[in-house]
Order: structure tokens, then sequence, then C-alpha cells
């Protein structure tokens, strides 16, 4: 998967005769089945880059058939763009992020150096170092809203949600908090429903995942996956951590149920990896690609990027890049063709959650991200990305030149 995939189950149908469902999204892959027009069809899900590619089901002479077809060759995706465009966020870690941005302020106004270096911890992704040390502090200051706060992100990111949702009620209780509020809603929703309780531990990764969704065989083949894609990344981008990574594999219906994502959500990162688990007992080219995808999201978390999260444009365009992703030529032309027109849009105005974007809008966002990280391969290679993601005030200066040579 080259980006997080959009999952829509709903019983669509093949547009014309002899359609190919292919072993993969390329062109020329190879025919599984050719559906006469009007076979009813399964969306298992579209990917998330803004390409044309779904993996279907579809029974063929008695026979059940999984791969893959292009949007051009199904009816009926009207309702899938309605339910794209009507569904909320799911995204933690952007809306954690104003809430934890003003707790550090409050924090540091109390002169604590241990709370000082707690959210220092949080901020390098090590939040089990920074929970062992607000704690205590908890006690000290139960009666400090912002400490509390900060020791429930420390334990919601440790991925102990009861501990979490405990201090963020006590930091409720004393001082209402909107964002706060709604994110211990969707905490709850989350530990209510969540029931991956077996865990493996690899040199990077720390697995909770379901046994009735998948064996411990394809646990460990999981595990060992997001292990070596997270060792090549750290290497690319120069994240580190002393703490495991979560990761978090559920069921389909589990998936969407504990996290609250709209149906075509597969896969999302708020400061630990959640992924539904469609691909049988093995690890396919897909889902590994999809894992490095979200593991570039865990990499960048670590990375400070100042006030601000890293932007929008940047984390999908190195998350595609990463994963092994490339522009296609249609893509590229037709970026050609709005830069000409006077009609691309700038980076800046790409810095935000994309959850609410047409597909269309999604297509061009992804496509234009990549092609942006791209050109800052190609041009700062003497500069360096980690060092652009060292200094990310570097970003700012750098987004017009990059869309200068985009087309601007």
């Amino acid at each position: 998967m080259s980006a997080p995939v959009l999952f829509f189950f709903a019983a669509l149908a093949v547009r014309q005769d002899q359609t190919p469902v292919r072993a993969g999204c390329e062109t020329g892959g190879e025919i599984l089945a050719n559906l006469p027009a009007g076979t009813p069809v399964e969306i298992r899900f579209r990917l998330a880059d803004g390409s044309d590619c779904f993996k279907i089901s579809a029974a063929v002479d008695g026979k059940d058939v999984t791969g893959y077809v292009t949007a051009s060759a199904l009816t009926g995706l009207e309702k899938f763009e309605r339910e794209r465009s009507a569904a909320r966020s799911a995204d933690n870690v952007r809306a954690l992020h104003p809430v934890e941005t003003e707790t550090r302020k409050a924090l540091a106004r109390t002169g604590d150096a241990t709370l000082d270096r707690a959210a220092k911890l949080l901020e390098s992704n090590q939040p089990a170092q920074a929970l062992e040390l607000l704690e205590p502090a908890a006690k000290r200051y139960q009666n400090n809203p912002s400490v509390l706060v900060m020791a429930g992100v420390a334990a919601y990111r440790s991925d102990q949600l009861r501990a979490a949702l405990d201090y963020w009620k006590q930091s409720l209780d004393l001082e209402p908090n909107d964002g706060l509020a709604r994110i211990y809603e969707r905490v709850k929703r989350e530990a209510d429903s969540d029931h991956s309780a077996e865990k493996l531990y690899g040199m990077r990764i720390a697995l909770r995942y379901e046994g009735q969704a998948l064996s411990s065989e394809s646990a460990r083949a999981i595990l060992s996956a997001l292990d070596q894609e997270y060792s090549r990344i750290a290497a690319d981008l120069g994240c580190s951590s002393d703490e495991r990574i979560v990761a978090i594999v559920q069921s389909r219906e589990n998936y969407l149920r504990s996290t609250g994502a709209a149906e075509w959500s597969g896969g999302q990162y708020d400061g630990r990896i959640h992924i539904s688990w469609t691909e049988g007992t093995q690890v396919g080219p897909q889902m590994r690609r999809a894992l490095a995808h979200e593991l570039v999201h865990a990499c960048l978390t670590s990375i400070p990027s100042g006030e601000r999260p890293w932007p929008a444009w940047l984390q999908e365009g190195l998350a595609q890049k990463l994963a092994g992703d490339t522009l296609k030529p249609s893509a590229r032309l037709q970026l050609q063709q709005l830069a000409t027109a006077h009609q691309l849009p700038q980076l800046e105005n790409l810095r935000q959650d994309w959850s609410r974007l047409s597909i269309e809008n999604a297509r061009l966002a992804y496509n234009l991200a990549l092609a942006a990280v791209d050109s800052l391969f190609e041009n700062y290679s003497n500069y360096g990305i980690r060092n652009i993601l060292n200094n990310p005030h570097r970003l700012r200066q750098i987004e017009p030149a990059l869309d200068q040579k985009i087309g601007f």
C-alpha cells in the first residue's frame, strides 16, 4: 500500500465486460480473473495516495477472487465520496498538539525542572520515561490541571488508556477544556472497544494484536516487518527513541469501533500505529508499504517540529516516498497543467489535516506532496533532509522555493 488505505465495504459492480482483476495495482500485473459487466464486487479498500487503485473481492464461476481494479472499472463510487467528505478526522496527534503546547507553557511557569524534563521526553517521543516522572508529579500537583493533562498524554502515548482517561478526567473536573474533552471522548470509546490483548516485543516495536484477528505467526511476521522498516526509515530521517513504538493490529470491525474512524479508514497514527488487518496470513508488499507509511509518521513525531506539527504535505510526501512510491507520469502531467493554469495550491495551504478533502482533491494533495518531497531530495541533497528536519524553521524558508520548482 502506497499510502494509508481507505476502507469502504459496500457492494458495488463492475462497469464493463472483461474487467481484469490483477494481483497488484501496477498496470500490466498478473491477471487473476476477468469479470463480466454488472458483477457485484465488495470493495475491501482504496489506497489513500490519490491513486485509482481498489482492492476488491468478487465471485467468479462460484469461486471467490480477491485482487485490484481501477476506479474507472466500478460503478457506484458516489457513496464513497459522500462518506469521505462527511467524515470526521481521527487524527489525535494534531488534536493533541495545541493542548500539549499550551500545557508545556503552563508547566514552564512552575519552574519545576522535573516537569520540564518530562515535557522534553514527550517531545522526543519517550512517553514511558516521561510518565515515570509525571506519576509522582501528578500527586504533588493534584490541583494543577496542566500537570494532569501532561500525565494523561504520557499515559496515552504509552498505551495506558485507562490511566490517561483518569488523569484527563481529573484535569477536566478542575478546569473545563473543550479540546481535551473531545480527545477524552475519543480515547474512552477506544478503551471501551479495544480487545487487543496479545503482545509481542521487537527491537523497536511493541506489537499489541487480536489473537482472533490473526495468528501468532502472522503477528511475528508483522513485528519483523515493522522492525526492519523502522530501521531503514530512521537511517534516512534521523529519528531515534529509547522506547518502542506501539503498534496495534485489529480486525476491521474492532479497528473501526475502537478508533471511531470512518469506514474508508484502514490505518492511522495517533501516537501509536493502528492497522486494520486484511492480508490473510502473510505480510504482502501492499501491507508492508502500509506499515512503512505509518512508521514515517511515527518517526517524524520523535523529531521536534517547533510550535506546530510537521505540515501535512511533508508528512504525507515523506511517507509515500519512503514507502517506495513514485509519481506516475499522468500525475506529473496533471501537476504541470495545473501549474501552467496557475491552479496549483501552494504548499503553505497544504499544512493541515486532509481528512475532509474530496477524492479528487486528496489525489491532487498526495501527488503534490510526493512531487514536493521529490524536489526536496533532489535540490537539497547537499544540505540533507536530516538537517532540514533538525532545523524546522528552514522548512518555511524552503517552501516557496519548492513551489517554484514544482511549477509556480
